[in-house]
């Protein structure tokens, strides 16, 4: 699969005409698409680097950004992959958001949680260091997010959850590089988990009025994943189990647009995806205990969900593979990639 991403960028060693368009191919390429503008000043200093820190299929950059306007239009939402979610903390300086809802700031110990399909425009302030994190929604199907993800939520000091994920975030420069596969695994497992608690504790906190449905779609959600090997999930079963009408079951899931059959799809993928990368299964047999109906039709869903082949996806990001392909570059050290020099 091609991989259009940046995974390195520095605007020192870029002709001053092809700044502006390096640094939006790489926002674009690391982020979601954007219009941009840098100030003339940015330009002259030829000042702006990142550096990729990536869990398997979870953009993860540091930032240190020239000063520029920042442009996230409807039409651009309209012609890109929105199916995305976007974490971003600062380490130190601004970025001014005026959004439809309103204006948001990050800077030091804060973080702004959104959507793709969020419109915006930014100011981003000279000195800006950052870390952006852009997770597939489909990576977020398995856990537990209260049953809705909101376009856009603030992080702060005053919410213990979101000050652990912000320092989680801001610490991974430092230890992601060095982790095996194994490590990289478990660090994304509880990135996602931090997520979804921050997302599922806001959404709670931000509900009026009575949260049965809510409350009800997070245990819908674990029951489905506690009996994902147990055959086919009904919805009379799940009515049953809780004690409720199965139009409540259609109801719990409609409050973001899901059906039952959507979400049982999206987590046997994502326990089929773990079982993918941490083990050696055979793709068939990994089909079979995850009720898809053979390895052709698990190809199919798999290629929906992440674009990739089972097959393919293991050797990219299997741990087997990557402890091999880190063997490889221990042997040879010159094939070591130079993003270290960036690092700082």
């Amino acid at each position: 699969m091609k991989d259009d991403s940046v995974p390195t960028l520095d605007l020192r060693q870029v002709e001053r005409r092809d700044r502006r368009s390096a640094w939006e191919n790489a926002m674009a390429g690391r982020l979601v698409p954007m219009g941009i503008d840098i100030s003339s000043d940015a330009e002259g200093e030829g000042h702006g680097l990142l550096r990729s820190l990536d869990l398997s299929d979870i953009k993860v950059t540091k930032w240190d950004c020239p000063a520029l306007k920042v442009s996230r239009t409807k039409r651009l939402i309209e012609t890109s992959d929105t199916e995305v979610l976007m974490l971003l903390t600062a380490s130190s300086g601004t970025q001014h958001f005026e959004l439809q809802s309103g204006s948001a700031r990050i800077e030091p110990g804060t973080g702004l949680i959104s959507t793709g399909r969020v419109a915006y425009n930014s100011t981003v302030s000279p000195g800006l260091r950052k870390r952006s994190v852009i997770i597939p929604l489909s990576a977020l199907a398995s856990y537990d997010t209260g049953g809705s993800i909101p376009d856009c939520v603030m992080l702060d000091q005053s919410r213990p959850l979101a000050r652990v994920l912000i320092g989680f975030v801001e610490s991974m420069g430092s230890h992601v590089s060095s982790m095996d596969a194994a490590d990289a695994e478990a660090a994304r497992e509880a990135l996602l988990t931090l997520v979804a608690g921050v997302i599922r504790s806001s959404t709670r906190a931000a509900c009026d009025g009575p949260t049965l449905l809510p409350a009800l779609r997070s245990q819908l959600d674990q029951w489905i994943k506690q009996h994902l090997r147990s055959g086919p999930i009904r919805v009379a079963d799940m009515a049953r189990a809780f004690n409720v009408s199965s139009r409540t079951v259609h109801r719990a899931f409609s409050l973001t647009g899901d059906t039952v059959g959507s979400v049982v799809r999206m987590q046997r993928l994502a326990s089929a995806r773990r079982d993918v990368v941490a083990t050696d299964i055979p793709i068939g047999s990994i089909a079979h205990r995850w009720g898809f109906y053979d390895a052709s039709h698990f190809g199919r869903e798999f290629r929906k969900f992440l674009s990739m082949s089972p097959s393919d996806y293991r050797e990219c990001f299997g741990i087997a593979s990557v402890e091999m392909q880190a063997e490889t570059d221990t042997l040879n050290p010159h094939s070591t990639s130079t993003i270290d020099d960036l690092a700082s």
